[in-house]
């Protein structure tokens, strides 16, 4: 866990929780989800414990002798906002707010006014944005002209945020640089540019971000693999307020999903993050800070895994002493947990339960239901159509991951009042598309079916006679109904639908297979099948032979053939005899040797000369 009590705590620069929305866009997002659904419903708890935390909007800390906390305060607001359902205490807080963040944001109450911090001022924008308070006048402040002042803007180091404090130190980090990027954003502020740019290079090449910055007159002012160490906690909060910039640049994408899948190779069999070698043990600040990133990439079944780690660590609804009154509580780890059960929640540990909980809490939303009871169908759609996937039986609320065709990674669906969640998915061109939805206890599956027409009365023809092989024949339908769907299946195909024109035909090109043989193809309809043949010819060499025998002329025999199939007998450039194999395969033709020859070659040809030839050496008997 990153956070403790020190002075960078006091000023507000420490981690703190993200205040995105969830993760995709719902495909049922109904407006009372948030009262029934159970993983909702653990995330409220949690954020229903942080309000009683708070005293007139503002927590107070008992430990060194007593501080309103006001960077703990805001993330508490803040989580509020991203769980949902307690604006009236958002607004709270706002109001409390509204006359502390020079005492936030400033070394005021230390006697230095003019020290300014960048990143409290960087939270205290998107807080003002996100609670509806007017971020150019909040608490005595023009917070976006706060921020632009604190951005250098030349240099190696253009972009980057720097506290204006006395005596030079510096406590600007990645996780201000990532609210300043959001809230200057979201303000239309010409430094949002070059500030998401400097915060983009604090993404190492293998997608995660680090804390610290180089020093201020350092030559490389990027993250380096190797040199700085990896960190889940900072390299979560950076999606989830880089993922709330809207209109969301191509980079900005790309980092997000460079991050996203650079958090779902490092989790823990269990769903559980670490935070970083500095917190070498899993703990719910960092898993739930992960789950909330994991799903804004489209990683819903990592994200549920996650969350559903953190809940285990929640101190559950009617909790008897010595936790009673601690519903909602997330302990940061089992040890926490353990004592907590023995101990209580004191002075001393309740610091550590604040900050796990408010890190934690909003990853507890991406927790998933059970698919016990629950089925999943898919409306009949043709290929490239559009095919409604549905979960029935679930309670309202209730978050499942659906994966299959056309879908990236996994989906978020969240059932409605109804009882069901639906999403929209396209069918592919081949094969019988599953779909699967999983929960917390398993999967369930789904197939499309094609809506088919009648097949009575259709007819399927190919090509007559030898085809070449890999040539491209077409295939014809008739007597179909208008507009009437069937599938096709045969070489080359896996099952495309195909659709009968408004006369009740439909022409299809093919591409033949490789070999010799017979290639058959189906028509399937609603009702049954129908079938069509096409001879395929191959490259073979002929065997050609000349047996033993009398008279004028010598017996020539061509074998390899195919029954039926064309053949020719060719000396000197010039046919001599002709004809097609019988039932066996084989030909036999009448050649004499030119006069004055006493030995020739004879070249047989088959059906396709490119394809099928083969030759032999007739000599005088």
């Amino acid at each position: 866990m990153k956070l403790s009590l020190s002075r960078s705590v006091v000023l507000g620069v420490a981690v703190s929780l993200g205040t995105s929305v969830l993760a995709q866009p719902l495909l049922t997002a109904p407006a009372t989800a948030a009262a029934t659904d159970p993983a909702s419903s653990a995330a409220r708890s949690g954020t229903g414990w942080l309000a009683t935390q708070l005293t007139d909007g503002v927590i107070h800390n008992p430990n060194f002798g007593g501080f309103d906390d006001y960077g703990l305060t805001v993330d508490i607001a803040l989580s509020m906002d991203e769980v949902g359902g307690d604006q009236a205490l958002v607004r709270q807080v706002r109001q409390a707010m509204s006359t502390r963040v020079a005492s936030y944001a400033t070394g005021v109450d230390y006697g230095v006014p003019d020290d300014l911090y960048s990143g409290s001022f960087a939270k205290a924008l998107v807080f003002a944005e996100v609670s509806g308070a007017d971020p150019r006048a909040y608490g005595g402040f023009d917070l976006v002209q706060q921020v632009e002042d604190r951005v250098i803007t030349s240099g190696p180091t253009a972009g980057r945020l720097a506290d204006q404090v006395d005596g030079g130190a510096d406590y600007a980090n990645t996780f201000g640089q990532a609210f300043a990027a959001r809230g200057l954003s979201a303000a239309g502020s010409a430094q949002a540019a070059p500030v998401t740019d400097f915060l983009l290079r604090q993404q190492c090449s293998s997608g995660y971000f680090r804390v610290f910055f180089s020093a201020a007159d350092a030559a490389e002012q990027s993250c380096v693999d190797g040199t700085d160490p990896t960190d889940t906690d900072t390299t979560a909060l950076v999606v989830s307020q880089l993922a709330a910039i809207s209109p969301r640049p191509a980079k900005v994408q790309g980092a997000i999903d460079r991050a996203v899948a650079w958090l779902a190779s490092t989790q823990r069999t269990d769903g559980s993050f670490v935070g970083s070698e500095f917190t070498p043990d899993p703990n719910s600040n960092s898993t739930g800070l992960a789950a909330a990133a994991l799903a804004w990439g489209g990683r819903c079944e990592q994200a549920g895994r996650a969350a559903e780690w953190v809940e285990g660590r929640q101190v559950a609804p009617g909790a008897t002493a010595p936790l009673a009154g601690e519903d909602g509580a997330i302990a940061y780890s089992d040890d926490a947990l353990t004592t907590a059960r023995a101990d209580g929640i004191t002075d001393a540990t309740r610091d550590q339960w604040w900050r796990a909980t408010v890190q934690a809490v909003a990853g507890l939303t991406q927790a998933r239901g059970t698919v016990a009871g629950v089925t999943l169908g898919a409306t009949p759609a043709e290929s490239g159509a559009t095919s409604t996937v549905t979960v029935a039986g679930g309670r309202t609320g209730d978050r499942f991951c659906l994966s299959g065709p056309g879908i990236t990674g996994t989906r978020t669906l969240v059932v409605g009042a109804d009882g069901t969640a639906t999403a929209r998915v396209t069918v592919p061109a081949s094969g019988q598309p599953t779909w699967t939805v999983s929960g917390r206890d398993g999967s369930r599956t789904a197939k499309a079916g094609s809506a088919r027409g009648a097949i009575t009365g259709v007819t399927l023809s190919g090509p007559s006679g030898f085809q070449r092989a890999r040539g491209r024949v077409s295939l014809d339908v008739a007597g179909a109904t208008a507009g009437a769907g069937f599938v096709l299946e045969g070489p080359g195909l896996a099952g495309v639908t195909v659709y009968a024109g408004s006369d009740g035909t439909l022409t299809r090109t093919v591409t033949l297979p490789k070999g010799t043989g017979t290639a058959t193809w189906t028509l399937v309809g609603a009702d049954g099948r129908v079938s069509a043949e096409t001879s395929v010819l191959g490259k073979r060499r002929l065997k050609v032979t000349t047996p033993k025998g009398k008279g004028a002329k010598a017996r020539v025999l061509v074998r390899r053939l195919v029954a039926g199939e064309k053949v020719r007998l060719r000396v000197a450039g010039r046919t001599v005899a002709k004809g097609r194999a019988n039932a066996k395969g084989r030909f036999v033709g009448r050649v004499a040797l030119p006069e004055g020859r006493s030995k020739v070659r004879v070249r047989a040809v088959g059906q396709f000369a490119d394809l099928r030839t083969g030759s032999t050496v007739l000599r005088a008997r």
